[in-house]
């Protein structure tokens, strides 16, 4: 088989692979042509000083007194390796190289390792100015600190309950005993201790040493008219790679110097090469190969007819065309590249032409604009209806729970409220008070690591890749709001137990308020907007006819005792709830508006995600955020 027969079937057989469709690629003129380039390599020596810092501990070497000297005559050494006068790095980079240098030309940029001489000087701590000594961190150099327990006034408060109320006064503090303050653990009362940077020696010790790196630099040249047009942007792409495609090496006297290089080595090589012309819809294009792998490096857009037939249907309207182009390997690959800024040989040996390549990622931006479109359509109104269904629910719970412990809700306006967090947090920062009878400074780890915990569980447990801002904006009002949560949930709870429980209350206001679900029920199962009508009265009819019941059987058991003004006392039952949740109307809101906003918005998310999933394309997934 002729290697044009040869590449006539690589390229239709794997351009049928990569669109799905046949491409009529008919190959012709095949060529021989072998160009000749020459490489030059060039290396520079280059000498530097580098310091390092050892604290308190001296290192060995020259020492040549202040650390300034030391870096001077390490400078002064330099100039002598840079000079010539010492060879030490020259002689160093020829050992690396090689007698044979064909065989190590492609060696990079190479450490020379140090000089044997080290230049050591010192300095006076810039920390304790050659003291040793400085402030103690703890005290902060007045050798006592203010008492943890009563935060240095001498008296703690005290709350106590006695005869059903609660009782506020002050007592001695038992840390410090009334002296508001104890001697520092630390420095033991002296206000000074060891400076840690430079050990208590007063000065820090540098080291100077002289440093080689031989650099490389490249370039290459044409020596004969015989090439091709794409050779000088294949040469470019591949670099050093190329020689391992290259024949008849041989090395050649080098003119002119490169990039003021020390070391200066050239090659000249041959690079096989076949060119085609290749036809195809009647229209005439080159192709190239190079190297003795054969190795395409110009395929003139042959497959650029193929994969548009596929791509110009992408964001059409179709599904069904979209499923097919994001399937089709020629498109996924261009767009899997845009996406993850990757290249592949696609692209790069130009079996698709760069306006190809940008139409179809064109297409696809605007499939993914369609998309995102569409996942948040009718979010607005679905969003207000959940906040009347959460504000309602909310609601209920509230009355519910106020109406069976009436005494505790009357209390509710003496009790921490969500809009005091800010003042609550300060105090906490500020160390006016110890989270769990702990020091004050505990404070800060119990601060850092709820909004540690915040921030990953944000990370991972939400149910989509949000960015960084909005993660840690989640996480700072977790931080913020779960230990108003958690104090309020288990202080409250506590007292709760302390209030009798209110069972007919409860169950008068439970037919009031639940009794409005059986409504709402018969209005939203029915499918048709008659049967709605019709549920609408069925909801009313059974609300009505609990009630009346109701009515019928207070007659007999007395949940309501003055039965002649039944209705207004079933109304009365509510009221203690509604000043409840009128006292708590913020928390009231904040719910609504939490639950509503994200419960809403991930029901619209699961769904898109559904959705694009059907579309089997991982890209896809990506460029709509919903990897996760």
């Amino acid at each position: 088989m002729s290697k044009l027969t040869q590449f006539q079937d690589f390229i239709r057989s794997n351009g049928k692979d990569l669109t799905g469709v046949d491409v009529p690629v008919v190959l012709s003129n095949e060529e021989a042509k072998l160009p000749e380039l020459n490489f030059t390599f060039g290396w520079t020596i280059e000498i530097g000083v580098s310091e390092h810092e050892h604290g308190g501990h001296c290192p060995s070497g020259i020492k040549c007194g202040s650390a300034s000297n030391a870096y001077d005559d390490a400078n002064n050494k330099a100039k002598e390796y840079v000079s010539g006068q010492n060879s030490l790095f020259n002689d160093r980079f020829i050992k690396i190289l090689g007698p044979d240098v064909a065989e190590n030309f492609l060696i990079k940029d190479r450490g020379l390792k140090s000089a044997p001489e080290t230049y050591v000087g010192s300095k006076v701590c810039y920390n304790c100015s050659g003291s040793g000594k400085q402030n103690c961190g703890s005290c902060h150099g007045s050798g006592s600190t203010s008492c943890s327990g009563c935060s240095g006034s001498g008296r703690n408060h005290v709350t106590r309950y006695e005869n059903n109320r609660t009782v506020h006064t002050t007592e001695t503090c038992s840390s410090c005993w009334g002296s508001g303050s104890k001697t520092c653990y630390n420095c033991s009362g002296s206000g000074k201790v060891t400076c840690r940077t430079c050990d208590g020696g007063g000065y820090l010790y540098f080291s100077y040493t002289i440093d080689g790196e031989a650099k490389r630099s490249t370039k290459w040249e044409y020596n004969t008219s015989d090439y091709h047009e794409w050779t000088s942007d294949y040469v470019k792409k591949t670099g050093l790679k190329i020689v391992h495609h290259l024949d008849d090496i041989t090395e050649v006297d080098v003119k002119g110097a490169l990039d003021g290089c020390t070391f200066i080595y050239a090659f000249k090589a041959k690079l096989p090469t076949l060119q085609f012309t290749a036809n195809i819809d009647n229209v005439d294009t080159t192709l190239c190969f190079g190297g003795n792998k054969n190795s395409t490096h110009d395929a003139g857009g042959v497959y650029d007819p193929a994969v548009w037939s596929v791509a110009q249907k992408l964001a059409g309207g179709s599904k069904s065309n979209d499923k097919a182009a994001l399937s089709t390997p020629a498109v996924k690959n261009i767009i899997e590249a845009n996406e993850t800024n990757t290249s592949i040989a696609l692209l790069e040996e130009n079996w698709v032409s760069s306006d190809i390549k940008d139409a179809v990622v064109s297409n696809y931006q605007t499939l993914v604009t369609q998309l995102k479109k569409q996942s948040v359509k009718g979010i607005a109104p679905k969003m207000i209806g959940s906040m009347f269904k959460f504000a309602f629910l909310f609601l209920t719970i509230g009355i519910l729970f106020a109406v069976m412990y009436p005494t505790f809700a009357q209390e509710t306006a003496y009790r921490m409220s969500v809009t005091q967090i800010p003042e609550w947090m300060l105090a906490l920062v500020t160390m006016k008070f110890g989270l769990f009878g702990l020091p004050a400074w505990c404070n800060y780890l119990f601060i850092i690591g709820l909004f540690w915990l915040s921030y990953k569980g944000i990370q991972k447990w939400y149910w989509k890749n949000i960015g960084q801002g909005k993660i840690w904006l989640l996480a700072l009002s977790l931080t913020l709001l779960v230990p108003h949560i958690g104090f309020t949930l288990y202080y409250n709870g506590i007292e709760v137990i302390q209030h009798t429980l209110e069972i007919t209350n409860a169950l008068m206001a439970a037919s009031l308020l639940v009794g409005l679900y059986v409504v709402v029920i018969g209005t939203k199962l029915p499918n048709k907007w008659y049967t709605k009508i019709a549920g609408f009265i069925a909801g009313i009819g059974v609300y009505c006819g609990l009630h009346y019941g109701l009515f019928i059987l207070n007659s007999r058991i007395g949940f309501i005792e003055n039965h002649d003004r039944y209705p207004f006392e079933m109304l009365q039952s509510l009221r203690p709830g509604t000043l409840f949740m009128a006292e708590n109307l913020i928390e009231w809101a904040m719910l609504t508006v939490i639950f509503a906003y994200f419960l809403t918005r991930r029901q619209f998310w699961l769904k898109a995600k559904t959705e694009v999933a059907d579309y089997d394309s991982p890209v896809l997934l990506k460029s709509m955020n919903m990897e996760k």
